[in-house]
């Protein structure tokens, strides 16, 4: 348990006159983050710029903050950096606007709409696969993270859309690369905030409009013709009327699509990256999900069915989402004075919330450097204290496709088990890149050594 404290501030690092700590936190963000909470403790306070930054680590003070006092914060007000990508959307807003919100968009993530979405990802898996079986073939090298990211964005763009042409499918996923490669630049960027008419700048505007004009257009044949059946499209356009409740404006359904397009395939692909490159060096854990995939499946696709019989499988992605969770860092920002641990966080400030950070907590997990699926046994996954693991946050803002993705990494993972061993080349320098998610870095090449008859 954390210690309370009557001090009013917390300990933190000294930081430099005007931009206080920012040089060394842009200079290496989780490196900064975790020699602070190592350093300081569980509350750690610091200058970040203009903002006086609270850094929280222990889970009783995330709980506080993100379940039982989550009215006391706000969201948007962090998130001025990501707004041109996720617009005035469900990840944005706050207070009524967004408890109004929430109820219409969490009719489309019933488990009714889930198997239209297993088609979709077994789909678009086997298509990927089948490429890989003539790359096989010539002995040639996979770069896991781009293909997590193109696979990933393949998937999200057809169970929004439904089947799009190959053409539409490559200029939307070669937008959304350039925009969020953008962001990812900005977020640590001193002048980020400024709006520059440099030519990266340029491209991001650009790439942007190509994403707006798609969702428009879509959700224009959708709002003249019936939209694509089992697609995310239909259900946010019919389930709130089904309900009894509000339909989305146009606006309204815009920017949630696109918050769709983005946030559902960034998270996802640098979780099933890691998940490759973590298996890769335990060989162990690799081998006994490859029996279990193939025991439980036969070689058959996955689908929805089979999931609640991949025990292992299901274990091994929430180890590495524990280890390397995408959304490594979020914030909140108090509209009122709060308390924690014995310190006041004054209306206005910054509270920093990571969970890299309290999934390494000494005094929750042990040895929490070591790769060990175990720990998500029923048995010992029951002891862990509340939101010790949050890697999709929690409270009332706990992500709203969490069910989706879980099952995406699980049919992803089993369906390519069956088929290929992922192994790392030995020259390979893999170091986690904290950017708008946790993605490895530079890249993770690797070689398809088959598991099975292919």
């Amino acid at each position: 348990m954390f210690v309370a404290t009557s001090r009013r501030t917390p300990p933190g690092p000294r930081g430099y006159p005007l931009v206080g700590a920012f040089p060394k936190a842009r200079h290496d963000p989780l490196g900064f983050f975790t020699e602070c909470a190592r350093r300081y403790g569980d509350v750690v306070s610091m200058r970040l710029g203009v903002h006086h930054v609270y850094l929280l680590s222990h889970p009783d003070h995330v709980k506080h903050v993100l379940q039982d006092n989550a009215r006391a914060y706000a969201k948007g007000p962090t998130a001025t950096r990501v707004r041109a990508l996720f617009g005035d959307s469900l990840t944005m807003i706050d207070g009524d606007r967004w408890r109004q919100r929430r109820r219409q968009v969490q009719l489309a993530f019933q488990p009714g709409h889930h198997g239209h979405f297993a088609a979709v990802v077994t789909r678009a898996a086997a298509e990927m696969l089948e490429r890989w079986r003539r790359l096989a073939d010539r002995t040639e090298l996979v770069e896991v993270v781009s293909e997590m990211r193109r696979l990933t964005q393949t998937i999200i763009i057809r169970a929004c859309f439904g089947q799009l042409p190959a053409g539409e499918v490559e200029t939307l996923s070669e937008a959304m690369d350039a925009a969020v490669g953008y962001v990812d630049r900005q977020l640590w960027s001193s002048v980020g905030w400024l709006e520059l008419p440099t030519p990266a700048g340029v491209r991001y505007r650009r790439a942007v409009g190509v994403i707006d004009t798609l969702v428009s257009r879509k959700l224009n044949e959708a709002r003249g013709s019936a939209p694509p059946p089992g697609s995310l499209l239909a259900a946010l356009l019919e389930s709130p009327v089904a309900a009894g409740r509000e339909p989305f404006t146009d606006a309204e359904l815009h920017d949630e699509l696109k918050t769709i397009l983005i946030a559902g395939h960034t998270t996802t692909a640098s979780a099933l990256a890691w998940t490759w490159y973590v298996l890769s060096d335990h060989p162990d854990a690799m081998g006994r999900l490859v029996e279990e995939c193939r025991a439980v499946l036969g070689g058959r696709a996955p689908g929805m069915e089979a999931l609640p019989r991949l025990g292992y499988t299901r274990r091994v992605i929430e180890e590495v989402l524990r280890l390397y969770p995408p959304t490594w860092l979020t914030a909140r920002t108090p509209i009122e004075d709060d308390t924690l641990g014995g310190y006041t966080i004054p209306t206005g400030a910054l509270v920093l919330l990571s969970p890299y950070l309290t999934h390494r907590h000494p005094a929750v997990w042990e040895a929490p450097e070591r790769f060990d699926p175990e720990r998500f046994s029923p048995a010992r996954a029951a002891t862990h204290p509340a939101f010790s693991y949050f890697p999709f946050g929690g409270g009332p803002r706990r992500c709203i496709g969490s069910g989706f993705a879980t099952a995406e990494m699980q049919l992803i993972v089993a369906h390519v088990a069956q088929r290929y061993r992922l192994v790392l080349l030995p020259s390979a320098r893999i170091v986690p890149a904290a950017g708008l998610t946790l993605r490895p870095s530079p890249a993770v090449p690797v070689e398809l050594q088959r598991t099975g008859d292919d």
